[in-house]
């Protein structure tokens, strides 16, 4: 039994199957039967075997199609069938449905009684906006996902453009414009987090040319040339901003790359020669390089001083971003400790047990664990981004927020395989390994994951607002924007041809990666904002009408970009793509 996968334990007295399955460190529970069967739990070898789930099945004299017991005359019960029938496909979507709608409707009452009416008004209510973006947001951005598979930020942005336009989004109280700001800082907090946790140290020694020379090369041309067209198309443009919104054009999305290449792998494109590697770990190192430099470009842009005092800002932030973010990432290392660490409170919870051996819910600290360091990881990185705003040095917080969280997930997985080193009588059984490789899921990042769904309607959405109809009349803003993001784009797919050359891939290969390194979504959504709300709090008016302008093209670049991209890995993937043979 010790190669099982699962153990079956059945209890003939109270007719129940408890299995248990995915075994981790831990004690076993005592099963019926091992008095029996060769002494107590106490004498058997300890293997330092937990279950992780339990599942308890009644078994009865005659089922419902083995799920359900009967009654006294063999046939399934009134009870029974009904919850046969309430699990059924369409009584469970449903259900799902009324528990959405449910949610919006109690979530909107609490408002309406706690907050003044003037805030719930419809139209014109600040607090009824915010919520109502929110709901239209998130619903529209499922449809988009569910109807046409497209990105549903995608369809966050239009019901933020639709709310605008149609005077259904009205924020005029101060704290809620405020509120709307912080949510968007937090955002790009979250983004940056992820970015960093996401990020293979021992990947990133692997890199090798053809790497680094698609996450740099495309990246750092794009952003010129588009820093190049927008001085010279757009009125009063100067060189600072030209060079923050190529940067913020330049990233590319791996909410829309990262996914579609993960599907064409798993049906066996683009593996023969690395294609999908090769994009996947470039992409990140491009995200970063983009943030990075939008980070220490706003520092220039909104410092006060001369000429000098701001070009000495750049390296100040870049020198006080690196150091923050190695001193708060090397702390998160030790603090908390370990989940395996002997804490005092731990130890005389030990000593209390009467039969002497160790009976610790490690599962329940593992989760207090993760609790702990993302909630550290995740406020220290806000404060990085706010508090560097605050300081003067606007440029800092993004980099130290990116460096924290990659030391900080860096070393973790260090002292998780020392862990696991130094206990050789741990057995680690995985059920779903694919060509024996298993990648096991970083706890604290699926804590920002879903902090990321959470405000990812907001972000989307809030960035649609901006876009006014009555500002694009004459259409001088979205010609001069596609323009400039076509003068970025064309440099972007010469520079990536040139950047991949060598690298072993064919014509058809090189074609797709150009595809792929089209599409814009994230980053820009991220960003834009965050530099309007900058210049709305620490710029003049010639500021404040770049940031606007930077905004409008970020939009226009994702909704050009986004479907296109999308669309062109899923049509021309396995059209261009060898197949591997799996």
């Amino acid at each position: 039994m010790s190669n099982d996968k699962e153990k079956i334990c059945i209890n003939k007295y109270d007719s129940q199957i408890s299995i248990y399955g995915s075994f981790s460190t831990g004690p076993r529970p005592r099963e019926m039967g091992d008095e029996n069967n060769g002494g107590s739990s106490a004498a058997q070898p300890q293997l330092g075997l937990r279950p992780l789930k339990q599942y308890n099945v009644r078994v009865g004299h005659d089922t419902d199609n083995g799920r359900y017991g009967s009654g006294p005359s063999g046939r399934p019960s009134q009870s029974s069938s009904f919850l046969a029938w309430s699990d059924g496909r369409w009584p469970a979507t449903a259900a799902d449905a009324i528990a959405v709608l449910l949610s919006v409707i109690v979530a909107w009452c609490l408002l309406w009684v706690n907050v003044t009416p003037a805030l719930m008004a419809v139209p014109g209510g600040s607090v009824a906006s915010i919520f109502l973006l929110y709901v239209a947001g998130l619903a529209a951005g499922y449809a988009v996902d569910a109807v046409g598979g497209l990105p549903p930020l995608l369809g966050m942005m239009v019901a933020g453009i639709a709310l605008q336009n149609f005077g259904l989004y009205t924020v005029t109280a101060n704290w809620c414009i405020h509120l709307v700001a912080i949510m968007r800082e937090a955002a790009l907090s979250v983004i940056l987090i992820k970015g960093g946790l996401e990020m293979n140290a021992a990947q990133l020694r692997r890199l090798s040319g053809a790497v680094t020379r698609l996450a740099l090369l495309p990246c750092v041309a794009e952003a010129a040339a588009a820093a190049v067209a927008a001085h010279y198309i757009l009125p009063n443009f100067s060189w600072e901003w030209g060079l923050m919104l190529g940067f913020v054009l330049s990233a590319v999305s791996p909410a829309v790359l990262v996914p579609n290449l993960l599907r064409l792998k798993h049906m066996g494109y683009g593996e023969k020669n690395g294609v999908n590697t090769l994009v996947i770990a470039a992409s990140s190192l491009d995200d970063i390089v983009s943030i990075s430099a939008f980070g220490v470009l706003s520092g220039i842009v909104f410092s006060t001083g001369n000429l000098t005092s701001k070009i000495v800002q750049g390296p100040e932030d870049v020198c006080i971003g690196t150091v923050l973010g190695l001193v708060w990432g090397f702390l998160l290392i030790f603090v908390p400790p370990a989940p395996w660490a002997n804490v005092s409170y731990t130890a005389r919870k030990d000593q209390r047990q009467n039969d002497g051996t160790k009976c610790i819910d490690e599962e329940q600290e593992d989760q207090s664990v993760t609790a702990k360091r993302a909630f550290l990881l995740g406020s220290g990185g806000f404060l990085a981004v706010t508090g560097s705003q605050w300081y003067g040095y606007p440029g800092a917080g993004p980099l130290a927020c990116i460096i924290s969280s990659f030391v900080a997930g860096t070393g973790w997985k260090w002292r998780e395989e020392k862990q696991n080193c130094d206990r050789p009588t741990t057995v680690s059984i995985h059920e779903d390994e694919d060509d024996g490789a298993h990648d096991k899921a970083n706890p604290v990042e699926s804590v920002f994951e879903c902090i990321w769904f959470g405000l990812q309607p907001v972000l989307f959405a809030s960035i649609g607002t901006e876009v006014k109809f009555e500002l694009l009349k004459g259409g001088d803003i979205v010609i001069a924007g596609l323009l400039v993001l076509i003068c970025g784009l064309i440099m972007r797919l010469i520079v990536t041809s040139c950047a991949v050359w060598g690298a072993g891939l064919n014509i058809k290969e090189v074609t797709f990666i150009n595809i792929a390194w089209l599409p814009k979504a994230t980053v820009q959504a991220a960003l834009a904002p965050v530099a309007l709300d900058m210049a709305r709090m620490m710029g003049t008016d010639e500021d404040k009408e770049s940031a606007s302008q930077l905004l409008t093209i970020s939009v226009i670049s994702i909704l050009v970009t986004a479907p296109l991209g999308a669309f062109g890995i899923q049509w021309f993937g396995p059209k261009l793509l060898s197949h591997s043979g799996r």
